[in-house]
């Protein structure tokens, strides 16, 4: 009998090889299934991650074009309600202006920037490359394209013009150099010209251009004052979904007359050292003469810093020469908050 049954036993075992097989086979298949969708999922996620930082890198170029673009809206801004200034003491008490410098008063109303600006966003945005979806990167992205969209609304400034007309219907030149006080000519303009400008501005015509010109202004710096709080509103929604993003300044100078000249003399910056690369704030040690300053980027005007006050004060875009007494200073520029310094150090050190 047994031998009977060790033939049943392997004729039992090989009728089995196929299930065998079988199952060999569908545990290949499945392990093949699972590396392919492993493979799928680690390919997804590297996609994802790539994608993700090329969206930052893009991301990081738009934060500091916004940067810019707050920067020059906050400088329209303080200017047209300075022009506001002039325009109520013209039209409340005229004569507390000196008639010397009536042309300048008169040239700085003309001045405007407010349309000559095209922001280096409308460059960037042309490259956000979002992930649809991505909840959050869409939703940006709609944010940032709003914000560039409302750039492309010119404001009308005709009113502006009304006034240059008037130097050249009286034949006298224009107060073009009014930003930075006028020109070291004494003779540029003459007493007929000073005397022909005092009665304008006491003229009927001249009040009602000056009143329009007054709620152009009121006007423009509505438009100006919400490009800008739009501009702080979308580097926060940058910062927000990116907050490792960084502004992109670099090599930070200081140049003017405290030191050794501007470009006029062929005077380079002189290289501040970037002492915090998260706030963008940059350094030196060094003496300056009585004179002024300002602070820019690789030797060029394209981003530059002024400031009326010292020994501290506001980093305004574009802004005026910063007045600087003698001495030996620690200057600090803090870029991301748009402030300066200057820390006076004790004497011992002298010029070279």
């Amino acid at each position: 009998m047994i031998p009977i049954f060790s033939k049943i036993r392997k004729q039992m075992a090989d009728d089995n090889k196929p299930m065998k097989y079988m199952r060999y086979a569908i545990g290949e298949i499945v392990l093949v299934v699972i590396g392919i969708l492993i493979a799928l999922q680690v390919n997804n996620w590297n996609e994802k991650r790539k994608q993700k930082g090329e969206f930052e890198i893009v991301l990081e170029q738009l934060y500091n074009a916004v940067k810019n673009d707050t920067e020059i809206f906050k400088s329209d801004e303080d200017r047209i309600v300075d022009q506001l200034k002039v325009i109520d003491i013209l039209l409340k008490t005229p004569d507390s202006i000196p008639i010397n410098q009536l042309p300048y008063v008169l040239g700085y109303l003309t001045y405007e920037e407010v349309n000559n600006y095209t922001s280096e966003a409308n460059f960037h945005i042309a490259n956000v490359k979002y992930n649809f979806n991505n909840r959050k990167q869409n939703e940006l992205s709609k944010q940032i394209a709003s914000y560039v969209n409302s750039l492309s609304k010119k404001i009308d400034y005709g009113q502006v013009e009304r006034i240059k007309p008037l130097f050249y219907d009286l034949e006298i030149p224009e107060g073009i150099n009014s930003i930075n006080g006028g020109t070291e000519d004494s003779n540029y303009y003459s007493e007929k010209d000073y005397t022909t400008l005092y009665n304008l501005v006491r003229s009927s015509k001249f009040r009602t251009i000056l009143k329009t010109l007054k709620t152009y202004k009121l006007v423009t710096k509505s438009a100006v004052t919400n490009n800008y709080n739009d501009g702080l509103s979308i580097m926060q929604l940058i910062k927000t979904y990116y907050p490792n993003v960084k502004l992109l300044y670099q090599d930070v100078g200081i140049i003017g007359t405290a030191i050794n000249g501007y470009d006029d003399v062929g005077t380079k910056s002189t290289p501040l050292i970037q002492t915090d690369i998260e706030n963008s704030i940059w350094e030196l040690d060094l003496y300056l003469k009585k004179g002024t300053v300002k602070f820019r980027c690789r030797n060029s005007w394209n981003q530059n810093w002024g400031g009326t006050s010292f020994p501290k004060g506001k980093a305004e875009q574009n802004g005026t020469n910063i007045p600087v007494e003698e001495g030996n200073y620690h200057v600090i520029i803090n870029l991301s908050e748009n402030t300066y310094e200057f820390i006076k150090q004790d004497n011992k050190k002298t010029k070279d």
